[in-house]
């Protein structure tokens, strides 16, 4: 599975989570602005860079999911391990 398919499975299993995820320019000259997590009327959301290399952005996709409980979702076995 190349990252382009493993970010296309992440951001399905975000949408099976009812997370958002959005990308988006966190350039800033003045503050050091991270991809990440938050929550916005009770809806998870992550934001990543949109500037970041495509495994970047899975990486730190599966990390931010690792939190929700995904143990009755189908999630290929690869993308699975990703999320440790």
């Amino acid at each position: 599975m190349n990252a382009e398919d493993i970010l296309h499975n992440l951001e399905s299993l975000a949408k099976r989570l009812l997370v958002d995820v959005r990308y988006r320019n966190l350039s800033d000259e003045e503050f050091r602005i991270e991809s990440g997590t938050c929550s916005l009327n009770g809806r998870g959301i992550i934001i990543i860079d949109n500037k970041l290399p495509i495994k970047e952005k899975g990486r730190v996709l599966s990390k931010q999911l690792k939190v929700y409980n995904t143990e009755d979702i189908f999630i290929p076995p690869v993308i699975r391990e990703m999320m440790g």
